[in-house]
Formats: C-alpha cells, sequence, structure tokens
C-alpha cells in the first residue's frame, strides 16, 4: 500500500500559495490571500510571501509536529480502507511507494503529480476528504491520462474530467467522509451528473471517463 508521509515545509507552503493564485478552476481569492493583500496588495514576489507566513505562523502559534501527528494519526484510522478500495476503482496500483502530503496554512491545496506531493490545509475541518480528492487526481493521471490524450482529448477536458471524478467520493466512499462533502466547482455540475449516471448504469470507470466525451 501506497504510504502517505505528512510533512510541513515552510518553502512549500510559499510555492503552494503562490500558486494558489493563479489555481485553474477558482479565482476567488482564499481568506489567506486576502489577508496578504490587505497587507501587501498583489505582489507575490516569494521573499513577500515568505514574510508574511513567518509572521502569521508565529501570530496563529502554529505547530507543525504537532499537527503533522494529528493528521497521520486521522490518516492512518481510514488508510488501508481508503487505497483497497481506490485501487479497485481505477484497477492500477499507484507506481511509488510513498505520496508526500505537505500541510500548508492557505485554504487552497495545491499538487504535484511529477513530483508525487500535494497539500492538505492544516486547520481544516475535513482533512480527509483533501486528501482523498488529492489521491483521486493522482490515480486518475497514472490511470487515464495517456490514453486520453492519444484520443484527442487536451488538457482542459482532462482538467474538467479528473474534477468531476471526485463526486463518486460521495458515494463510493461515503463512509470514510466523516459527513463532508465532495462539492466540486460551478463550472463542473453538468459533467459530474454525467459522471454519476454513467457511474451507476456501468461501474466501470474506464467507460466513465471515456464516456463523458462521447469516445
Amino acid at each position: 500500500m501506497t504510504q502517505i508521509i505528512f510533512k510541513y515545509d515552510l518553502d512549500k507552503d510559499v510555492a503552494n500559495f503562490v500558486r494558489g493564485t493563479r489555481a485553474k478552476n477558482s479565482s476567488k481569492p482564499t481568506k489567506l490571500q486576502e489577508l496578504y493583500v490587505a497587507q501587501n496588495g498583489s505582489d507575490y514576489r516569494e521573499q513577500r510571501v515568505r514574510d508574511f507566513l513567518e509572521a502569521y505562523t508565529k501570530k496563529i502559534s502554529f505547530n507543525p509536529t504537532a499537527s503533522v501527528q494529528k493528521l497521520d494519526n486521522a490518516w492512518q484510522k481510514i488508510a488501508a480502507v481508503f487505497f483497497s478500495r481506490l485501487e479497485q476503482l481505477f484497477k492500477i496500483s499507484y507506481p511509488s511507494p510513498h505520496i508526500t502530503a505537505y500541510l500548508t496554512t492557505n485554504q487552497r491545496c495545491t499538487y504535484n503529480i511529477f513530483e508525487n506531493y500535494f497539500f492538505v490545509n492544516f486547520s481544516s475541518k475535513s482533512p480527509s476528504r483533501t486528501i482523498m480528492h488529492e489521491l483521486f487526481h493522482f490515480y486518475t493521471w497514472h490511470a487515464f491520462h495517456a490514453d486520453l490524450v492519444a484520443a484527442g482529448i487536451n488538457e482542459d477536458q482532462y482538467n474538467d474530467v479528473k474534477e468531476s471524478l471526485t463526486v463518486l467520493l460521495n458515494t463510493e466512499f461515503v463512509d470514510l467522509m466523516e459527513g463532508a462533502q465532495d462539492d466540486g466547482y460551478p463550472q463542473h455540475v453538468e459533467m459530474r451528473k454525467m459522471v454519476q449516471e454513467l457511474w451507476q448504469n456501468t461501474k466501470d470507470l474506464r467507460k466513465v471517463v471515456f464516456g463523458v466525451f462521447s469516445i
């Protein structure tokens, strides 16, 4: 089973914050970004962001060690069941034994499949939902990206389907969500409905993925 390694790294937190200001699926600023803009305007140079985050973490008495332990403890309760179910769903084994989950102070969490890491907000009310959501993206990439590109699907279309697939967390993983809901983005409402319908009809994720594009 792939292991999730939880860490906090200020440089990674800075990178996540800066990358989050250019998010593809939502341009709405997070609460932390609004606080930053109030103090610094829209100047997102890394050193400015680093100074801001250093001051912010001191102000809120952020304890990385305790936060890492808390998230890890919560995740370990469901990790084995989740990965078993996820690999049955995608019909693949993950190609790496480890994925790093970096804690972030920002409410927007980016990820990097090529470097095998994603972010989770340390104060999230439902961090396991975030983790499962991001892992869906990682598995979608490894299971389907190359075949979709070969079939003529562009990166914007791929983004739509990988965001829409997470709607299945609300049905196939509902017992692991602790009352949380994966709502997705407004622009994906119709495709998420299509994913649900195709899944109920086929119970085959590959048919779902290619079915939303009718290929």
